[in-house]
């Protein structure tokens, strides 16, 4: 075979290569799908079946759950109580919408005194102060549990927490005991933005670091460089004695998740 009849085979093969790619390039756009964060399969970044990678949805084995630092149950007044909790959420690139949680209050044999639902945003790197008030029941409080509903934990979001420029001044304690009140004033150091939709929270802690009281309040929104009051009020006193209290502010932000 001479070199011609080489040249005329490499051509046709060529050609017959391309016209085979150009038959073949619809039929594979209509076969393959992309891979997205809703197929229900584990390919592209994921690093689980819809989740991790590139998705907003973050996988619930490398996340962790909500961190309960402290639940109490507080009198306010004769078989009424507060319940509060302090619960930190230690991811910090991920959060959850609504985490539903539960308050059950023990007596010391174990039983249950008392059952309260809630739910909660988890901010990444935050923590939050769960409370209920008045909740009334019979029967001398032991201990108070927190449970999350765990299938909230297949929810976890990619978000940030914005970085708030809130600082608390004139904090002022009094009338410990009698009817205790503690007022504050929240400061928006930001010179060019808002703040908004902010859930405040008050601890009082005894000189051993240990909360003797909560409360919470709702603030719609503070303008750049301005301020807002806030005042927190208790039925009964902390103390029959004047002795030293702690006070924390605790800012809860609202997180920014990934659509």
């Amino acid at each position: 075979m001479d070199w011609a009849q080489k040249r005329k085979i490499l051509y046709a093969v060529g050609f017959v290569s391309i016209i085979v790619l150009l038959a073949s390039y619809p039929v594979y756009k209509v076969i393959y799908k992309a891979p997205t964060c809703f197929d229900k399969k584990k390919n592209g970044t994921e690093t689980g079946v819809d989740c991790g990678g590139g998705c907003a949805l973050q996988c619930s084995i490398n996340v962790k759950p909500p961190h309960i630092v402290w639940a109490k149950v507080f009198p306010t007044g004769e078989a009424v109580y507060d319940i509060g909790a302090y619960v930190e959420n230690e991811n910090t690139g991920a959060g959850l919408k609504s985490a539903r949680y539960t308050f059950r209050v023990f007596d010391a044999n174990g039983a249950v005194l008392a059952e309260k639902n809630g739910e909660t945003e988890l901010a990444p790197g935050s923590g939050v102060l769960l409370f209920e008030t008045g909740v009334a029941f019979s029967g001398t409080p032991s201990r108070v549990e927190v449970s999350f509903d765990v299938s909230d934990f297949t929810k976890w979001i990619k978000a940030t927490s914005p970085q708030l420029s809130l600082v608390t001044k004139n904090k002022n304690l009094r009338d410990v005991d009698t009817k205790p009140r503690f007022d504050a004033v929240v400061v928006n150091n930001d010179p060019v933005n808002d703040v908004s939709n902010l859930t405040i929270g008050a601890v009082i802690y005894d000189q051993g670091r240990r909360p003797v009281a909560v409360s919470k309040t709702y603030i719609d929104s503070i303008p750049k460089n301005g301020e807002r009051d806030i005042f927190f009020t208790w039925p009964t006193p902390f103390s029959a004695s004047k002795q030293n209290f702690i006070t924390e502010i605790i800012v809860t932000p609202r997180a920014v998740f990934v659509q």
